[in-house]
């Protein structure tokens, strides 16, 4: 994959699977849906767990409350059919679908799903983008609008709702498009009136190398990564100081794009590029992530209030950017929302913590002190 394509960022999350993983999702959830907001790590009431396997088979100062493969005998059972004195959830009486599936869950072993085995709680354990990407089979339409599998999909999708696909736009407007798609510039005259009187079979598929070849293509594209990377010239805060070599790591971007640099490549070189690649003084340019954006070192005099802050935006940044997920939430509390405790947080940065700033000569001028 290159930094051409299309990023699916996804968590993946290893566990066992139970004999039925669809029962063991489904019960998992009905748990997390009616027992999480008492019983979890983080308020755990009468010392229940039951946000992992581990702390549910546990107990808590009742007991255990799920003995894994019988499930006649476990208490979890007698509290959610309100047998006895215990009637959970309190103000909620299960369907008899929710206990039966519960039921089942506990005869299978009462394993977690493998969404859930690492402690993920809440409507984290089941949301779609903590699932394993699947590959779906492409529909056949048969329809001869369908150029490629993307156009398929769409197909299947319009066909339920009585719709058909817009009829395919003149030269002139494709033409427009890929400019302003690819290069973010208009097309000339001129180029207009080339690709529209270009009449051979591969007529499109020469314009879009044409278009990719350009520097344009990497000045149009790199912004957008820029702009989730947080780049700036300057370093905000009420001094705005100018950063002399922050233009490095935004060329060091735009090449990447333009030289169609390998994804993974690319995300190395950002984040460790100065000991993965040691040897290559290009490549610890790409680090230059971690110095670009708000920037606290013009503060001398608070040195220790500097530090917390570069570090927590070098946690921010980089689960935001690389996993998808906001950490900076948990630097006081886990997080509310996205399933990162505040635990979570502080690993993170711990491997960031021996890390600091540093000037790296890449040619003999620089070097000398001259920001070329």
């Amino acid at each position: 994959m290159s930094v051409r394509a299309v990023l699916l960022a996804a968590i993946t999350i290893g566990g066992t699977f139970a004999a039925d993983d669809t029962v063991a999702t489904q019960a998992v959830a009905i748990l997390e849906a009616n027992c999480n907001q008492c019983h979890t790590k983080a308020l755990s009431m009468s010392g229940l767990d039951l946000s992992s396997r581990e702390a549910a088979l546990k107990g808590g100062s009742r007991g255990a409350v799920i003995i894994a493969g019988k499930a006649s005998e476990s208490k979890l059972i007698d509290a959610v059919e309100r047998k006895g004195k215990l009637a959970m959830p309190p103000t909620k009486t299960l369907s008899a679908a929710e206990v039966d599936t519960l039921r089942r869950w506990i005869d299978q072993g009462a394993i977690w799903p493998e969404s859930a085995s690492k402690g993920l709680a809440g409507p984290s354990a089941t949301w779609w983008s903590f699932q394993k990407i699947s590959k779906p089979s492409v529909p056949k339409s048969g329809d001869p609008w369908a150029r490629n599998e993307i156009d398929e999909f769409i197909l299947y999708k319009l066909k339920p709702e009585s719709l058909r696909p817009a009829s395919r736009a003149p030269n002139a407007v494709l033409v427009r498009r890929a400019y302003m798609d690819l290069w973010g510039l208009p097309p000339t005259y001129q180029q207009v009136s080339e690709f529209t009187s270009d009449r051979s079979a591969d007529a499109w598929p020469k314009l879009i190398d044409k278009l990719l070849a350009s520097p344009h293509y990497g000045e149009k594209w790199g912004r957008h990564w820029l702009d989730l990377v947080r780049y700036s010239d300057t370093a905000g805060f009420e001094l705005d100081s100018y950063i002399h070599d922050a233009w490095r790591y935004r060329d060091w971007v735009v090449q990447a794009f333009n030289d169609d640099k390998p994804y993974d490549r690319f995300i190395q070189e950002q984040i460790a590029g100065d000991e993965l690649f040691p040897e290559n003084p290009a490549a610890h340019t790409g680090t230059g992530l971690y110095c670009v954006g708000p920037n606290r070192d013009l503060f001398p005099d608070q040195a220790d209030i500097n530090r917390e802050e570069i570090l927590t935006d070098y946690v921010d940044t980089t689960s935001s950017v690389f996993m998808g997920l906001t950490a900076g939430c948990a630097r006081c509390h886990d997080h509310k929302f996205d399933p990162i405790s505040q635990e979570d947080h502080y690993r993170i940065r711990a491997v960031f913590a021996p890390a600091v700033k540093m000037k790296v000569p890449l040619d003999r001028l620089s070097s000398l002190g001259y920001d070329v």
